[in-house]
């Protein structure tokens, strides 16, 4: 079996990686920008035959209704939008910083 065969039924390291990260959002990027920034995303992917399973989490999350704070829903947005845009979530946020 050759090296791409048998690597390419593997999980993306990155990605794992990227969902263990709680990116801080800036306080000069609104709420709508973050949820402007994520629909952008999804509809430049939405022609991506891999895209499903992350759109699966952005689906997963809205549909769960859970009550957040702001910063919490903010939170949320970015993370969300890490998976579709990795670096532009890493430029903008940043990893959250623990006290």
């Amino acid at each position: 079996m050759s090296n791409k065969k048998r690597f390419s039924g593997r999980a993306n390291p990155h990605a794992a990686a990227r969902e263990l990260i709680e990116y801080e959002p800036p306080g000069w990027l609104s709420t709508e920008e973050l949820e402007h920034e994520l629909f952008l995303a999804v509809i430049a992917d939405s022609n991506k035959p891999r895209a499903e399973a992350r759109f699966q989490r952005i689906d997963d999350y809205f549909a769960a209704d859970k009550p957040e704070t702001e910063l919490q829903y903010r939170r949320a947005l970015l993370r969300l939008l890490s998976d579709l845009r990795p670096r532009l979530a890493e430029l903008v946020g940043g990893p959250r910083k623990y006290e």
